[in-house]
């Protein structure tokens, strides 16, 4: 019982964002601005944000009971998954692969895990109690 109520806690978050994600990627023309300029400004920092998000949760349920920190793990498989994203959605009407999207979504990926190897030190001992007021840990 308590590993279902683990693998819930520091998994299903995963699972649920690389869900909408996946949604969002098989919506044909999304488009997030009229104007072309703003939407290509608008959907290249949402798909770097989402995939920040993506390496933290990644993150959270891989280190939840090590000491000891992989930042490379959670690196990977949030590339991985951005790959796999870009592939779907070469098979979405009107959707394409886009190299440039990898790019920003790998850079999405690192810079969350930039932000959460420079933060997690001075933070380690407010995200434990925070965790621990939540029932995470």
């Amino acid at each position: 019982m308590k590993k279902t109520i683990l693998f819930l806690n520091f998994w299903l978050p995963v699972i649920l964002w690389c869900l909408l994600i996946f949604y969002f990627s098989s919506i044909p023309n999304l488009k997030a601005a009229q104007n072309p300029f703003w939407d290509e400004i608008i959907r290249s920092f949402m798909h770097g944000v989402f995939y920040a998000i993506l390496y933290f949760l990644f993150f959270r349920a891989l280190n939840f009971a090590q000491k000891g920190r992989n930042f490379w793990l959670p690196l990977i498989l949030s590339f991985l998954y951005g790959l796999s994203d870009e592939i779907h959605q070469f098979f979405v009407p009107t959707r394409t692969f886009q190299l440039k999207d990898l790019i920003v979504d790998f850079t999405g990926v690192t810079l969350g895990g930039f932000i959460l190897w420079k933060l997690l030190p001075k933070a380690q001992g407010k995200l434990k109690n925070w965790a621990k007021k939540l029932a995470l840990i």
